[in-house]
C-alpha cells in the first residue's frame, strides 16, 4: 500500500510504509517550512492507496 502526503506547497511525498513516510515528510516540513510535525500529525495527513 502506498501512502501519500500532499503539502500545501505542492510537494508530494509517497512511501510504501509508515516509517519511511514519516521520515520523509518530517524532513520536508522541517527543512522547507521550518515546522516540526509529530508522527500522528503526519499519519493524519496521509492518504493510502493500493499500489
Amino acid at each position: 500500500m502506498t501512502m501519500t502526503v500532499k503539502c500545501f506547497c505542492s510537494a508530494v511525498v509517497q512511501a510504501d510504509d509508515e516509517d519511511t513516510l514519516v521520515a520523509q515528510v518530517s524532513h520536508h516540513a522541517s527543512s522547507v517550512h521550518d515546522v516540526e510535525l509529530t508522527r500522528d500529525d503526519i499519519l493524519a495527513m496521509a492518504n493510502s492507496s493500493e499500489s
